[in-house]
């Protein structure tokens, strides 16, 4: 990759290198494996390290006609990476294209754009780094300079492999607002609670979340996906309920809006839940959000919040609702959060930070996460900061906004960092 790839100042340049690059990263939620931190994983092959877990890529294979036997199926690994390289020039233009080029480039040094001439070549020199001790799950992990990440765990997992420094919980809690008999049952084991009522149920989950408290958790996750205000209320009940609790520990409520997880149920069938077949489902419901949140504060406290739409669409209205719930002494109450999913482009992160600079406040976002599956993906802070830079000189210039170097350098520093290491450091409760 080019030193200035996406920097298209020479001011845009300078506040990379001598600011966003050497930051710190806080990655406020994921979904990396935490058995293979805790195991330090020595991955085989670069398919093990780089596809095998990539819903992303997988996706675009199917897109292209690539057959699932060389995708999920029984081929062998240098199989299917010969098939996705076969592919990848075709690419241009989709997000995975360039992350896939930066994770080879900051990774193996590799600046060869994958092809079917090359991948042979790819595979066998991948694959001799891999063997080394410098290669392992935490050896990558390390040259990523990663200060803090959260990766996601349910009310009932095993906590102690999360050294509440370093990795600490976020708790994933969608089970929690349609809960089995199964849930339930496990939960009163778990919490020595009977559960009878809605405040038995509350009060069971409340102790479990003194665990994830123990653990320095500060984030708890919620996916409204598509239709979740046309469905039953209870939902909503169980979530209004939590998000009081969420905001008496001070935690930060992530909520995750509009997915589409049913389309093929026989994609769903073959690659599983989270296989990289799911849609938008388009316009979501801000009014019914608004009631929602109105309702967690009306009944008790409303957690700081961080909304991701999953519709570009939504970034605006959603930025708007930055003044809408403010409160004394808190910086950014609610917030669009960084682009994600299907927006997680160039596009859709210029697109949040348009929304965010014309109806909030533009330093006080909390700035990039992965919330991704691959130790690889961490490149995307990189990714958001060469963006990030770019945009703060534009802005500056275009509109004519006077700021300083030094002004706009402290503006990095806060997106890029600062804002995210307020979150987990200063635990303000409500």
């Amino acid at each position: 990759m080019k030193e200035n790839y996406l920097l298209k100042t020479e001011q845009a340049q300078r506040l990379y290198s001598n600011t966003a690059k050497n930051l710190p990263i806080i990655d406020f939620h994921n979904h990396i494996t935490l058995k293979d931190i805790v195991n330090d994983r020595k991955f085989n092959n670069i398919y093990e390290l780089w596809l095998e877990c990539d819903p992303y890529k997988h996706r675009l294979m199917r897109i292209c006609g690539i057959p699932e036997f060389f995708i999920t199926g029984g081929a062998e690994p240098y199989e299917k990476f010969k098939k996705y390289c076969e592919i990848f020039p075709h690419l241009a233009g989709n997000p995975v294209y360039d992350w896939s080029r930066m994770e080879l480039s900051s990774i193996f040094g590799i600046n060869e754009l994958p092809c079917r001439e090359n991948a042979k070549k790819i595979f066998d020199a991948t694959g001799e780094m891999l063997s080394s001790s410098e290669y392992t799950n935490n050896a990558i992990l390390s040259r990523f300079n990663i200060e803090y990440q959260s990766p996601v765990a349910s009310i009932l997992d095993e906590l102690s492999d999360f050294d509440g420094k370093k990795t600490a919980p976020s708790l994933r809690g969608d089970e929690l607002l349609l809960p089995t008999e199964k849930l339930k049952n496990d939960l009163s084991t778990a919490s020595d609670i009977k559960i009878t009522d809605d405040d038995s149920y509350t009060n069971a989950i409340c102790k479990l979340l003194d665990r994830f408290e123990k653990a320095d958790c500060k984030f708890a996750d919620h996916a409204l996906d598509d239709g979740f205000f046309e469905e039953d209320s209870k939902k909503q009940e169980i979530l209004i309920r939590l998000g009081n609790e969420y905001a008496k520990r001070g935690w930060t409520l992530l909520l995750h809006l509009d997915a589409k997880r049913k389309t093929s149920s026989r994609l769903r069938a073959i690659a599983g839940a989270a296989g990289g077949y799911a849609a938008s489902g388009g316009r979501f419901d801000t009014s019914a959000l608004c009631d929602l949140l109105g309702k967690m504060e009306d009944s008790g406290a409303l957690p700081r919040t961080v909304l991701f739409p999953l519709t570009m669409s939504d970034q605006t209205t959603l930025a708007i609702l930055e003044g809408s719930f403010s409160e004394d002494g808190i910086k950014g109450k609610i917030q669009l959060g960084p682009a994600w999913w299907w927006c997680d482009h160039s596009f859709g992160i210029k697109n949040a930070l348009d929304s965010i600079a014309s109806f909030g406040v533009l330093s006080e976002f909390i700035g990039m996460t992965t919330d991704s599956r691959s130790i690889l993906s961490f490149v995307r802070h990189d990714y958001f900061r060469r963006i990030f830079c770019s945009y703060l000189d534009e802005l500056n210039s275009k509109n004519e906004l006077d700021m300083t170097y030094e002004t706009m350098t402290e503006i990095v520093e806060k997106v890029c960092y600062k804002n995210a290491y307020e979150r987990i450091k200063k635990n303000e409760k409500i």
